[in-house]
């Protein structure tokens, strides 16, 4: 049971984590009110998933957001090879960085208190305007969104599965109603409907799976080694983006519909061709929708998979591909290798999401599926990353140094 006891550690450390995140989510911030289940949208089930409510707000409204939103941008800004960037010690970085999770908490929160200011009950604070109400909601949603940050770090540190495993309690539980959203009377609610629904989600598991696994191996010349394992490899995935896409895609796209809300684009040119361009029920919106998902799937597989430090990593080790030149000449191979299967990744990416809506727009409820299939590819990318955790640490008590 011993050798047992620093996986048992980290996964109880998990439990604990999810549960406070959990239970954080639950405490509704004084003077405000739920505004129910009703108009609920994908935005609010995707939202939702990161831990955030856009129904109401709580302590943890914000969610995972801000934390995955810095987390990009700062892994963007370190592949740019800046010196100034590449110099700083781990410490500024850090600083840098909740820097930037801040900034995004502050956006993120005047953005959901002007959305829900109707759930405010500002009569509960007759001695207080409602500006400082306004503004002590803010600090509180900020503080809530930097204490979800420190939680996945923790569990970076001492759980397992990483950030994400934050969020899949949330995942599951609103996969089906993801699924049945908006649906009266719709196809899934068929008996053929549940069948096709069965036979294709059984058929995208495996397919997903199978791509998810899938990789291209960069062989490397090892020059240090006099062994018969001389020879190593890069790993390139096909899914090289992981499930980031599908997070982030129907956040971006459902962005600019927030300015159906301005009162003073009502009724404007402007204001119907953002109706068309971010509409799920529009060839344009599709168009919209399918764009955002390659331009993600191509800038997250370049975060995911960092060709220049993976090439100056080799020339610094005095490793090599073999008839390939050191420096610029590898970087250049490898990143063609990556954007080959950048161009499989996007591929799968649009034929899940975009062909469900296509669908959706002659049969009721497929529109679902574009949701769905994202939902449970995050599932498989979670619980993968899960059973890599597990794994490590119990092949790692049968490796002594003595």
């Amino acid at each position: 049971m011993k050798e047992y006891y620093g996986t048992i550690k980290r996964c109880l450390w998990t439990v604990l984590l999810v549960m406070a995140v959990q239970f954080g989510g639950q405490l509704r911030l004084p003077g405000t009110e739920s505004m129910g289940i009703k108009n609920v949208n994908f935005l609010d089930y995707f939202t939702s998933f990161s831990i955030g409510k856009v129904s109401e707000l709580t302590l943890f409204s914000l969610g995972l957001g801000p934390y995955m939103l810095a987390l990009v941008l700062w892994s963007t800004l370190s592949m740019l090879d800046i010196d100034a960037i590449n110099h700083l010690s781990e410490k500024e970085s850090g600083i840098i960085r909740r820097v930037l999770i801040f900034v995004f908490c502050l956006l993120q929160s005047l953005g959901s208190v002007y959305r829900l200011k109707n759930n405010i009950i500002y009569s509960d604070f007759p001695y207080i305007s409602k500006f400082m109400v306004n503004i002590v909601l803010i600090i509180i949603l900020i503080a809530g969104g930097m204490v979800v940050s420190y939680i996945a770090e923790m569990n970076t540190k001492k759980g397992v599965g990483k950030q994400m495993v934050i969020i899949l309690p949330g995942l599951m539980a609103n996969i089906p109603a993801m699924l049945l959203s908006g649906q009266k009377g719709g196809f899934f609610s068929t008996q053929t409907g549940l069948i096709v629904l069965a036979v294709t989600t059984i058929i995208f598991l495996y397919v997903s799976i199978f791509l998810y696994k899938s990789e291209y191996r960069v062989i490397v010349q090892q020059t240090g080694l006099d062994v018969s394992f001389e020879k190593s490899y890069i790993p390139i995935k096909v899914i090289s983006a992981g499930a980031l896409p599908f997070m982030f895609g129907v956040t971006l796209f459902s962005l600019p519909q927030l300015l159906t809300t301005v009162s003073a684009l009502r009724n404007t040119k402007l204001l119907y061709i953002i109706t068309r361009l971010f509409s799920y029920t529009t060839i344009p919106g599709i168009i919209t929708y399918s764009l955002i998902l390659i331009l993600l799937g191509y800038g997250f597989s370049h975060v995911n998979v960092r060709v220049h430090d993976i090439a100056k990593s080799l020339r610094d080790s005095g490793d090599y591909v073999f008839d390939v030149l050191p420096g610029q000449d590898t970087e250049d191979y490898i990143r063609k290798r990556l954007n080959i299967m950048i161009i499989l990744n996007n591929m799968f990416m649009v034929t899940v999401s975009v062909i469900p809506l296509i669908v959706g727009m002659k049969i009721s409820g497929v529109t679902n599926l574009a949701f769905y299939f994202g939902s449970l590819f995050m599932v498989i990318v979670i619980l993968d990353s899960l059973h890599e955790d597990i794994s490590f640490m119990l092949a790692k008590r049968r490796y002594k140094l003595f």
